[in-house]
């Protein structure tokens, strides 16, 4: 499943990054992130990310560890995080890869990649997402208007 998600602000690039570079910020505006929490003892920004969704009366979760992978502070144009676990299971991938944009002569543009390949309920899974990602969109132009 790969699902893509953009976003057009008048806000600068370093306000739209100041809320997607770290995942620990993700939960402020992406209901589906509920918790986001960096471990600390490793060489790569990495984090203990909890996704919670509601599916009529039930809840699920499901808890990945997240590595930064690829961010060059020099010049933050893109991001990407990867689904590393570290149980030595196999895992379905998971990685999102956000681009973030300066527009002259002035705004940004954010587009957002997530690539799941697991198999397992990938429609319900795939309607959940997008639903979430919507109001993540409209939740993130808010923060970013203030």
């Amino acid at each position: 499943m790969h699902l893509e998600a953009a976003l057009h602000t008048a806000a600068p690039a370093s306000a739209v990054m100041v809320h997607v570079a770290e995942l620990d910020r993700y939960p402020r505006w992406m209901t589906l992130v509920h918790s986001a929490t960096p471990v600390l003892d490793t060489s790569v920004p990495t984090w203990d990310v909890e996704l919670r969704a509601k599916v009529g009366p039930f809840a699920r979760s499901k808890r990945l560890r997240m590595v930064r992978t690829t961010f060059d502070e020099t010049n933050p144009t893109r991001i990407v995080f990867e689904r590393q676990e570290h149980d030595g299971r196999q895992h379905a991938a998971w990685r999102l890869e956000v681009s973030v944009d300066a527009v002259a002569p002035h705004g940004t543009n954010l587009v957002m990649h997530l690539h799941y390949d697991g198999r397992l309920f990938v429609s319900v899974i795939e309607s959940i997402l997008q639903q979430n990602i919507d109001a993540g969109r409209s939740n993130l132009a808010a923060l970013l208007t203030k």
